[in-house]
């Protein structure tokens, strides 16, 4: 009787306490532009993998990370709760969810594209300017 007891207690969560338990988040992440200038008779890059980058998750009091491996994939698991994602790197995130919920049991797949920070300068006079290839951002020359 004193073991099931102590199971059903230990069972029991106080309301706004958090849930136990892990799950999994995983995905790929890919970075763009992938070069300041790209060949006109190519298509524009859709990214490229974005190998060595660490994601870390804040969260529950706690912070986690994890690291990106050759193809741009990545595999963490973490405590169930909502998760706050940056890239150690200040990387910008161009799409991908900038929070992730991981309930309890579950994997949650979470990809990104993230800002590669290539730009191409723009010369004072505009008509010496190269013409951008698509999805390249321009910064002004000082």
């Amino acid at each position: 009787m004193l073991v099931v007891l102590t199971v059903a207690c230990g069972a029991y969560r106080f309301p706004g306490q958090t849930p136990s338990g892990t799950g999994t988040v995983g995905g790929h992440v890919t970075a763009v532009p992938c070069s300041p200038v790209e060949a006109a008779n190519l298509p524009p890059c859709a990214g490229r993998p974005a190998a060595g980058l660490e994601i870390d998750f804040t969260g529950n009091g706690a912070a986690v990370g994890a690291r990106t491996d050759s193809s741009g994939a990545y595999s963490v698991e973490l405590p169930a709760g909502t998760w706050k994602v940056s890239f150690k790197s200040y990387m910008r995130i161009v799409s991908g969810p900038p929070m992730v919920k991981v309930p309890s049991g579950s994997s949650v797949v979470a990809d990104y594209v993230v800002d590669s920070g290539i730009r191409v300068p723009i010369a004072k006079d505009p008509s010496q300017t190269p013409t951008l290839p698509r999805g390249v951002l321009a910064v002004s020359a000082a």
